[in-house]
């Protein structure tokens, strides 16, 4: 992995990239990829997180460096999303819960446990 995509993976958790013109002089799927991830983590949305990382493949999954970090603000995300959604009710159903979210019913049941 080369320097650039550590500096833009720390913006990414920084969540500075999202906010400052960082990287505009910089161009290709690696950067668009970054770029994407830092609009997904500023808008909590972990659909565009999953978009962005379908989108991406090649560029944030199949390496394994820039994976193991991306798999912190994912997991972030996911928490505040579901803290979010949980503290409004009293009693919830996990059913209700996961058509909310949109995520598989395994996703969110390991999440909870």
């Amino acid at each position: 992995m080369n320097s650039l995509n550590q500096m833009f993976i720390y913006l990414v958790k920084l969540g500075i990239l999202s906010s400052a013109k960082v990287g505009l002089q910089y161009q290709g799927p690696e950067v668009d990829a970054m770029k994407a991830i830092a609009h997904a983590h500023a808008q909590h949305s972990l659909k565009l997180f999953e978009t962005a990382l379908w989108d991406f493949k090649a560029q944030l999954e199949e390496d394994p460096i820039v994976h193991r970090h991306l798999s912190s603000p994912y997991d972030t995300l996911l928490e505040q999303n579901l803290y979010r959604l949980i503290e409004s009710f009293s009693r919830v159903k996990i059913a209700h819960i996961v058509e909310l979210i949109e995520l598989p019913v395994e996703h969110v049941e390991k999440k909870l446990s």
